[in-house]
């Protein structure tokens, strides 16, 4: 897993972590601990390279796994757990989807493709600004390559990312303006288009 103290430096830097601070865009419109599969996403996102997908089920996670509904997962360092995507705990009081797309061994590739869906918490009016906080790791393999993030709202791709492999840890921001309403409900994606060994977050959706 991530080093829990530099990715909480990292989170502090670019959200704030101090009493002072101002809190997050008071609209969300996921929950980080609501994702599941989906497979809505070919329409959206383009067809997987053949032989692409993730491993349903996690490894070595039997003291977490099925994740606690409703509540993030709070892993010890050495933790053994590998799974692909996990609601995960990250102080101060974040919980964010980790997707984690590392290798159990060389024969066993666990996630190179993976869409999750979710339905919409509120209401999008015409006109909302949706801002999406995002996260990678430090991007090392396969080289030369490439990884994508997206982020749909219904048919609509809302935060589309192509990240050039490799590449340095950073902080990915987007924001997108609603073409229309979209009531509450309404299917939500996310999606990471990877080959590798990489981490990736999604931290929040508000809408400003």
């Amino acid at each position: 897993m991530l080093s829990r103290l530099s990715l909480v430096i990292c989170l502090c830097a670019s959200l704030g972590c101090s009493e002072d601070a101002s809190a997050p865009s008071s609209g969300p419109i996921v929950d980080n601990t609501q994702w599941v599969p989906s497979s809505e996403d070919e329409a959206i996102f383009g067809a997987p390279p053949e032989g692409s997908g993730c491993a349903p089920t996690p490894i070595d996670c039997d003291e977490y796994y099925p994740w606690p509904p409703g509540e993030c997962v709070d892993f010890p360092t050495n933790a053994s757990c590998i799974a692909a995507y996990i609601p995960e705990c990250f102080p101060p009081s974040y919980t964010v989807l980790a997707i984690y797309t590392r290798r159990p061994d060389d024969r066993i590739p666990l996630c190179d493709w993976l869409t999750l869906e979710q339905p919409s918490l509120q209401a999008i009016r015409a006109g909302d600004v949706i801002e999406v906080r995002a996260y990678h790791n430090e991007l090392t393999a396969p080289v030369p390559g490439e990884a994508r993030m997206a982020f749909a709202v219904g048919d609509k791709v809302a935060f589309d990312k192509l990240v050039l492999i490799p590449h340095a840890s950073e902080f990915l921001t987007g924001t997108w303006i609603a073409d229309k309403d979209y009531p509450a409900g309404t299917t939500l994606l996310w999606h990471i288009d990877n080959h590798g060994r990489n981490e990736y977050l999604l931290i929040e959706v508000n809408i400003l």
